[in-house]
């Protein structure tokens, strides 16, 4: 039996993700709203320009008081992190969070499945509010069309079929995400967002002052890294 590529699993993976990433980043500033606690920003820097804004912002929403102390800012990165990822975490993880998405779509916009076309040059991409709407674009090449269960079970058989030959031994990979794969960047920053949303809202239970606080200067660490 001869081995088959994941590659094109990968890529229309990675044009999915790209796509859901702001409706991510709105589940972070949500949060804050509900308990009307003030965000500098969203989850993640595409432009690191944006950190000098951020200081800025961070600084003039300081108080007086505050402000006669220095105010120490700290980046960190890590050594080690793709080979690190336990799959089965990651595919857990990945489920929630894809569910969150979709759900969030189907609630304040009535969204139920995502169209993206892949070209040579860029990526399209629409929301649907049902598999109709498809006849209305007319003849659309290169294009898939995905629900919630659709996308979960796409990163399934990626992740289940990671495999590695060694002399006449072949075994398959449960830790870490190949470095290689199209989607890779993608699922470590999802992997990440996912337990820091999870403390995000450990954080907004009880809504005080040393709370807002503290998230403030968790949130800027995490989005210089």
């Amino acid at each position: 039996m001869q081995p088959a590529s994941l590659t094109e699993v990968s890529k229309w993976l990675s044009s999915f993700y790209k796509v859901i990433c702001p409706t991510v980043n709105d589940l972070w500033v949500s949060k804050f709203r509900k308990v009307d606690v003030p965000c500098v920003s969203g989850w993640i820097l595409n432009d690191s320009t944006r950190i000098v804004d951020i200081i800025k912002q961070l600084n003039i929403s300081r108080s007086e008081v505050d402000k006669a102390s220095t105010l120490l800012l700290q980046s960190f990165d890590f050594s080690i992190l793709y080979t690190k990822i336990d799959l089965m975490d990651l595919k857990a993880l990945m489920k929630v969070l894809i569910n969150k998405v979709f759900h969030a779509m189907l609630k304040f916009n009535h969204f139920k499945f995502l169209l993206v076309q892949r070209t040579v040059l860029n990526c399209r991409f629409l929301w649907l509010k049902n598999k109709q709407e498809i006849n209305f674009f007319g003849n659309l090449c290169s294009f898939k069309v995905v629900e919630a269960s659709n996308l979960i079970s796409r990163l399934d058989l990626l992740l289940d079929n990671l495999f590695l030959c060694l002399g006449h031994c072949t075994y398959r990979q449960c830790i870490g995400i190949p470095m290689g794969t199209n989607c890779a960047i993608y699922l470590a920053n999802f992997y990440l967002f996912s337990y820091e949303f999870d403390f995000l809202k450990c954080l907004l239970k009880n809504n005080t002052s040393c709370c807002a606080s503290v998230i403030l200067w968790m949130i800027f660490l995490f989005l210089i890294f």
